[in-house]
Parts: structure tokens; sequence; C-alpha cells
């Protein structure tokens, strides 16, 4: 399902998404894969997968302490 059609559905159910935002390999791969797989079972409506760069600066410090684990 599309990310607009899941946002549509939500609405005409009068419902909040639950959307979570992680970062691709912090720590690592595998723990992203299995973190992707835990969202997905408790019922993510959407998942944001961060992709890391060297250069954050849009990010606040979380999310680029997150992207520097991962490069």
């Amino acid at each position: 399902m599309s990310v607009s059609a899941q946002l549509q559905t939500l609405r005409n159910q009068n419902s909040c998404a639950l959307i979570p935002f992680i970062t691709a390999g912090d720590p690592d791969l595998a723990t992203t894969a299995e973190a992707l797989q835990a969202l997905d079972r408790a019922g993510a409506d959407l998942i944001e997968l961060g992709v890391p760069y060297s250069d954050p600066l849009a990010d606040g410090p979380v999310i680029q302490a997150a992207a520097t684990r991962a490069l």
C-alpha cells in the first residue's frame, strides 16, 4: 500500500498513524533488519528509515549521532 493510501485509510477511520524513525545501520544492519520486523509486528503504520550520510547538518544531535555510528 502506498504512503498516501495508508494515510487516507487512517484518516477515513479517524485514526492517528504510528510512524517510527530509525537510522539504517545503527548499530548495524542486522539490528536494523530486526528492528524493522519488530516495528511491523508491533503495528507501525509506516516506518521512516533514515539513510546515514557524512554531513547531516539538517538533522538534530540524536540523528547525527546515529548516522555517525552507522557509517
